[in-house]
């Protein structure tokens, strides 16, 4: 027996497993959701993980449109970067995440 199975998901769902299977990313829009827009270096204080990391993440959650950046990316030029929570597209995943367990 494998030791790890992965199954066909839908590609929403796929998202929403890596987000919410991973403590750092639930941590850093938790946080995010409670600042409200911030830049990297206030998130870093409020979340107990390296900068690095947190670029990484942060990274991830744009990818999935969890966050937007202001200015975004490829328009930064040095400027500060402004992460904003986008609760709507969270909901979105929760209720796909929900739907597929749920055989709906």
């Amino acid at each position: 027996m494998p030791s790890l199975i992965r199954p066909k998901m839908p590609p929403e769902v796929e998202v929403a497993i890596s987000l919410m299977g991973n403590r750092a990313r639930v941590d850093i829009l938790r946080r995010l959701s409670m600042l409200g827009p911030s830049t990297i270096g206030r998130l870093q204080a409020a979340v107990d993980i390296s900068r690095p990391s947190l670029n990484r993440h942060l990274d991830f959650l744009a990818k999935a449109g969890l966050v937007q950046t202001d200015p975004p990316a490829g328009m930064r030029h040095g400027k500060d970067v402004v992460y904003i929570v986008q609760s709507a597209r969270v909901r979105e995943l929760t209720q796909e995440y929900t739907s597929y367990v749920e055989g709906m």
